[in-house]
């Protein structure tokens, strides 16, 4: 390979365009990038900086920097890219020391850094010289300046390196003053929201699909933390600018049509739920759409107290729908209560099984039996609603049937789903067992007979404690004389096991 001298003369001008980026990239008044300028002129300067190849081919350099650990690092000539192994994303002191160490051969580090620091016109340093809604907002979208990577989209630990290095550096202009902190970092999340909602939404189809929605669920989580402090704080009139600027970012925000209006919506409502609270400004907000989407009048209308029509629903719209129905309950709204879960009931099974992974859907059940429970139905509309929960649905229909004296019924359900015995107790086998304890015993036998089956000592003490319950029973509905002549029964198919004949003895089951 050539010297490092005659291969910085050689691509002088590659060199200057790599020094041009770092120089626009990186603004002194910011303290970790003045501190990153700090700490890779000190690798250079102790010679921490070795070039390994260059290959003329592909225009690649190849170089080391010993840094608290050694780290490689590509320059790549051709593209007028950089990459380091180091897990900093974008810039980083590993990159900039190398082009630091390939300018110092055609050009004096010191002059540079020096009319670096002293840059009199700093648009950034401006911008956080001024207090508005707008120069805030240009601030933050500033560290999002630079062109999100494609790959992010396919790998979510790119991803989020890349979302939470860009946020800090938004976040690192947070003014001094108490009172604005949270304000500015509510700006900085929605707006870096915003900045990356496309490559969110695309990563929600790739292989690292729940990655990005549990993102999206912390990010939202940050968001009401943040919401629920701003809503508390005491505010001066100087907040309404910011404020009013914050509606029309949000309302801007919910208007964009690209096929994820249900996640935007879930945005939109956390503030108008959290933080713009008076009914004035609810009412200018629905105002404010020529043609709001009808989940948007549904929501401003449980909010304002209003009635709720809801006409047809598609059935991709019904995950917005049951939260809206969520949010009718917190409002005691039985009206929009009923008239949102009546919309919903059609397409309960779509949404249950086609819309939602197979964690939360034992979740969703029980939200939605509590939510059913709560408006007037018809058994008829009940027993279709059980239907459509599925095998998920039997804890609910459980407590339908034991509300309803339905035992018989309570009983063939478990019977035919062969339930284990501590889902049947989870499921009332205790209150059936005290209401009609004829229709338990089918099933203690069952449990009974499923232990018998695993021939150990153990197991057979399982079986007695399951033969008293059964025993009690007995005794509760008048069947002694059954009691006595199933247990002779069992006795006797199962002389030859002495651990089990002893176990009866010990239990005193005759």
């Amino acid at each position: 390979m050539a010297t490092v001298q005659s291969l910085a003369k050689r691509f002088d001008d590659t060199i200057y365009n790599y020094m041009a980026a770092v120089e626009k990239s990186l603004i002194p008044s910011r303290e970790q990038d003045e501190e990153m300028v700090r700490k890779a002129v000190f690798l250079v300067r102790h010679d921490g900086v070795q070039i390994l190849s260059f290959n003329e081919e592909r225009l690649l350099l190849e170089a080391i920097v010993k840094d608290a650990h050694t780290v490689k690092v590509l320059l790549n000539f051709d593209k007028m890219t950089a990459a380091c192994a180091c897990p900093q994303d974008e810039m980083c002191r590993h990159k900039l020391a190398v082009i630091f160490a390939l300018y110092q051969k055609i050009g004096s580090l010191s002059e540079w850094v020096a009319k670096w620091r002293s840059r009199p016109s700093d648009p950034v340093a401006a911008l956080t010289g001024k207090r508005s809604p707008e120069q805030w907002t240009a601030l933050i979208r500033n560290a999002w300046r630079e062109p999100i990577p494609d790959y992010t989209t396919r790998n979510y630990f790119y991803f989020e390196q890349m979302y939470e290095g860009r946020l800090k550096n938004a976040l690192s202009f947070v003014p001094l003053e108490r009172e604005w902190k949270v304000f500015y970092r509510t700006y900085a999340h929605l707006i870096s929201l915003m900045e990356v909602w496309e490559t969110y939404i695309a990563g929600t189809e790739e292989v690292h699909h729940s990655f990005f929605k549990t993102w999206f669920d912390d990010e939202m989580h940050a968001l009401r933390d943040l919401l629920e402090q701003l809503r508390v704080q005491h505010r001066t009139f100087e907040a309404d600018d910011f404020l009013k600027h914050l509606r029309g970012l949000v309302r801007s925000f919910i208007q964009v049509r690209d096929g994820s209006f249900s996640q935007r919506f879930s945005v939109y409502r956390l503030f108008w739920a959290n933080l713009f609270t008076t009914n004035k400004l609810r009412l200018d907000e629905i105002s404010a759409f020529d043609r709001p989407d009808s989940r948007i009048e549904a929501f401003f209308a449980i909010l304002l107290e209003d009635d709720v029509t809801v006409k047809k629903i598609a059935p991709d719209e019904t995950p917005d729908w049951v939260q809206l129905a969520v949010l009718a309950e917190e409002n005691e709204h039985v009206q929009a209560l009923t008239a949102i879960l009546m919309a919903v009931k059609p397409h309960v099974r779509t949404f249950l099984f086609e819309g939602l992974y197979t964690q939360y859907r034992h979740q969703y059940v029980r939200v939605l039996s509590r939510l059913f429970s709560q408006i007037h139905l018809s058994e008829a509309d009940w027993e279709d609603l059980f239907k459509q929960f599925g095998h998920y649905g039997l804890p609910a229909y459980s407590t339908y049937l034991i509300e309803k004296q339905l035992y018989k019924q309570w009983a063939e359900l478990h019977h035919l789903h062969n339930s284990p015995l501590y889902f049947a107790e989870e499921c009332g086998l205790k209150a059936v067992q005290e209401a009609a304890p004829d229709y338990a015993l089918p099933l203690f036998h069952r449990y009974a007979m499923d232990y018998l089956e695993e021939r150990s000592r153990p197991s057979y003490k399982q079986a007695v404690r399951i033969w008293k319950r059964m025993k009690a029973a007995c005794k509760k509905s008048g069947q002694m004389e059954f009691w006595k002549a199933y247990m002779t029964e069992i006795r006797t198919q199962n002389k030859r096991l002495r651990a089990l004949q002893e176990e009866i003895e010990k239990g005193n089951l005759l």
